[in-house]
């Protein structure tokens, strides 16, 4: 009995630190910026890519995996400033850009760069519970996922970064006319969701081999996360997003199998786009409004 709570508690861990890592990023970008970003998996790759190559250039991982992220958001900021800027306001346009930007880059590291790239050793080991074993590192991005989501919280709520992009996300003309820089907090806003990309990228090259397609795996669950988590608070939708269907996936996963896990979540998905098309984030702000004037 203890080992299966544990097991379906493990399973809940990991697929809440799995749809944060690989949504994060990308929640940024559309929620503020109302851009689509289909590029999203090849930022992860950016980071996955710069993260071994560090890595087997000698440094450790504590140094390996931030550089990923850096480079990630420097790329980010290259497209935004060459591309993704005069694409603002056009949710279609900026669909199509992103994604042949999407198909580009991916074709472009499978000639530059090759199928595959070496590996990189997941750290930490494992622990047993009731016969079964179970990675460290998965509990290690657990912590990160929540640590991540809180420092982006703070980021927005305390600092004067995160005012003006707030304030530039409500309405960016008024923003503009009370002196708000709109252009530099775009730029900045799509490199912080190109940085938590290569974040992502980063932490799962650990466990997964990085090849060109590697960003594709994430994209789709992250691209889930963040329609059912919708755009009206992107850190209340991020967490009500990732904590309903993870509980839905480490169910059905636990019972049956991972495949049955990705379905049922999936079609937990479908459900709550339709009865709920803007979003958990939405939803739950309008609840508690009708809480407070009751």
């Amino acid at each position: 009995m203890l080992s299966e709570g544990f097991s379906l508690f493990y399973q809940y861990a990991d697929s809440i630190s799995l749809l944060m890592l690989s949504a994060v990023g990308l929640m940024i970008i559309f929620g503020m910026m109302g851009v689509i970003n289909m590029a999203h998996g090849e930022l992860m790759l950016v980071g996955a890519y710069t993260t071994s190559v560090v890595f087997y250039a000698g440094l450790p991982l504590f140094v390996a995996i931030p550089a990923g992220a850096s480079a990630a958001a420097a790329f980010g900021i290259v497209l935004e400033r060459l591309i993704i800027r005069r694409f603002y306001g056009q949710l279609l346009s900026s669909l199509v850009v992103t994604w042949g930007l999407s198909l580009l880059l991916a074709q472009g590291f499978l000639i530059i760069i090759g199928p595959s790239i070496r590996s990189l050793p997941t750290p930490f080991g494992s622990f047993s519970v009731g016969g079964f074993s179970y990675s460290y590192y998965r509990v290690f991005m657990f912590v990160i996922a929540l640590a991540v989501t809180l420092a982006i919280w703070a980021l927005l709520r305390f600092t004067k970064y995160g005012v003006e992009a707030r304030a530039t996300m409500e309405n960016p003309a008024m923003a503009h006319a009370l002196g708000v820089n709109t252009d530099r907090i775009y730029m900045v806003t799509f490199g912080l969701g190109a940085a938590l990309a290569g974040l992502a990228g980063s932490l799962f090259a650990l466990e997964a081999p990085i090849e060109p397609t590697f960003g594709r795996n994430y994209t789709p669950i992250a691209f889930i996360t963040v329609v059912v988590g919708g755009s009206s608070d992107i850190v209340a939708g991020l967490i009500a997003s990732a904590l309903s269907l993870s509980a839905v996936r480490a169910i059905f996963t636990t019972q049956f199998n991972i495949l049955i896990g990705y379905v049922a979540m999936l079609v937990s998905a479908f459900v709550l786009i339709r009865f709920i098309p803007n979003g958990l984030s939405e939803f739950l702000e309008t609840v508690l409004n009708r809480l407070r004037r009751s």
